[in-house]
């Protein structure tokens, strides 16, 4: 069994005080016991960014004490994400989706009126995906809606 993570369910793991930091215990616990835990760069680049890794060496660091792999997307799954992030582009609305169950709603602004758009994903959405369904057998995340959409492979949420 190989299961990609999700940047959420690691900054979920990473801050104790985070509602769902059990529930990515439980679900990381689970896949590492079950074979390869893995990321793609996007994961470690968004990792990265987060201060609460003050160099290279803790991030890595990081990763060998939680068995975490860095796997790089061969360049079919790379066209496969790609084609996704098309898709996604070419039926992309104003509406805001459900990261649970994928339902979309539309609203104005209270003050203004003008249209609140939807969190807009973003070409790694995509490779991260393409990788849990083509390189991996399940995705750890919290937007489960967004990517049941796009990719056939499980889906571990953090959120029920």
């Amino acid at each position: 069994m190989r299961t990609a993570i999700d940047t959420s369910a690691l900054f979920a793991l990473l801050y104790p005080s985070d509602t769902h930091n059990e529930r990515a215990k439980e679900l990381l616990g689970t896949a590492a016991r079950s074979g390869a835990v893995v990321i793609t760069p996007p994961v470690y680049t968004e990792l990265a960014a987060d201060s609460g890794f003050g160099s290279q060496d803790s991030l890595d660091e990081f990763l060998d004490e939680t068995g975490i792999e860095l796997s790089v997307p061969t360049t079919e799954t790379r066209y496969t994400a790609g084609q996704a992030f098309r898709r996604y582009l070419d039926r992309r609305g104003d509406a805001l989706q459900c990261s649970v169950c994928g339902t979309e709603t539309v609203f104005d602004c209270p003050d203004c009126g003008s249209p609140v758009s939807a969190r807009r994903h973003v070409p790694s959405d995509f490779v991260i995906g393409a990788h849990a369904e083509q390189e991996a057998d399940a995705l750890v995340t919290f937007d489960a809606g967004f990517f049941r959409d796009y990719f056939e492979v499980e889906i571990r949420a953090l959120t029920d």
